[in-house]
């Protein structure tokens, strides 16, 4: 009886053990849990708060991350949108102190030997570097690759990009940009590539010639700015549909759905043209795949909101006004016009 009674004291403290160290490694595997939930809910305030208490106490999760929103949110919230210099550098830079250099966060986990902050690091710099690309892959950070593959294609050789073009490496969103790059460059070329990358059952039909053609495809390269915004171009439905149903873009569509059930395509087609057209809309990212899925992060409320606050806060560049008026808005979607309106009163 004795003997059993030791067991069962023995088996009650294995599990206590069980639990307690359980519940710490949990703890330690996912201190960021509570800032990342707030992050993609779109509260920055408390969410960087967060993140940067625990950077300032070593998390190298928590630096690469915050290094990353840093750079990757192009749809600043007014909160952060009103922060001061110094108080945005507290936020995402080491504290320097005395007004000295705020180091990032990503330089001194590269310089403390971090693989990942290095390779992130090296996305920065515009050289083509095919290796970068297979190491951000082997890392699980597929969609950081993007700049490294637009560098490729800009700067890198004919066999480089051949080379990357076959590669099971490449993404598949930015293969048309590879393709014009690497074969000849016409007037709105990357667009009317593009038009063929989410149409190929369109293919043989694409003249570059052909005026619709150039003006949608101005569209898809540059967005509004590159016009192709006409109800009548041949090929607006098309894009309209792409829109709606692709992988990259379901937080337009998401946002669209629920905010203009009525205007669902007119709003999916405005939100494209102003956030700058096929290149820049499939961008939108998670900061950290490692940290972030790509899919959760899509499917989340901050996602949503990036998109609508990049798309209403565009301008045509930093010293100049709106890339569009509400009335030109309108045109395409009142809808999004009324949320444009919306989104850029909460700036003022």
């Amino acid at each position: 009886m004795g003997s059993r009674t030791a067991m069962m004291k023995f088996g009650a403290l294995c599990i206590s053990i069980w639990l307690c160290c359980g519940a710490t490694a949990v703890a330690q595997q996912d201190p960021l849990k509570a800032a990342i939930d707030l992050w993609l809910s779109g509260n920055d305030r408390d969410s960087l708060a967060l993140q940067a208490e625990h950077a300032s106490a070593g998390n190298p999760a928590a630096r690469i991350l915050l290094a990353q929103i840093e750079v990757k949110d192009r749809g600043h919230s007014p909160y952060r949108a009103s922060l001061k210099p110094a108080d945005a550098r507290a936020i995402f830079r080491q504290d320097a102190g005395y007004g000295g250099f705020s180091k990032s966060w990503l330089a001194i986990e590269a310089g403390n030997g971090n693989a990942l902050a290095k390779a992130l690091l090296d996305t920065r710099h515009p050289r083509p570097d095919s290796t970068l690309i297979t190491r951000l892959r082997a890392m699980g950070e597929v969609e950081a690759t993007d700049y490294p593959i637009r560098v490729v294609g800009l700067y890198g050789t004919p066999a480089q990009k051949q080379v990357l073009l076959s590669s099971d490496a490449m993404l598949e969103e930015l293969r048309p940009y590879l393709v014009y790059l690497n074969g000849e460059q016409t007037w709105r070329g990357e667009g009317v590539a593009a038009l063929r990358h989410i149409a190929p059952f369109a293919a043989d039909l694409i003249n570059a010639k052909d005026e619709d053609t150039v003006e949608i495809g101005g569209l898809l390269a540059l967005g509004f700015l590159g016009g192709g915004t006409s109800p009548d171009n041949k090929w607006r439905g098309l894009v309209e549909n792409w829109v709606l149903p692709a992988p990259q873009t379901r937080p337009i569509a998401e946002l669209c759905r629920t905010e203009c059930p009525g205007e669902v395509t007119g709003c999916g087609f405005a939100m494209l043209a102003l956030t700058g057209g096929y290149y820049e809309v499939i961008r939108l990212d998670t900061p950290l795949e490692t940290l972030i899925s790509q899919d959760r992060f899509l499917d989340s409320p901050r996602a949503r909101l990036m998109t609508l606050r990049r798309a209403a806060m565009a301008k045509q560049n930093a010293n100049r006004g709106w890339l569009a008026d509400l009335d030109e808005i309108a045109t395409m979607s009142s809808c999004a016009a009324e949320l444009v309106a919306r989104t850029r009163a909460e700036y003022e």
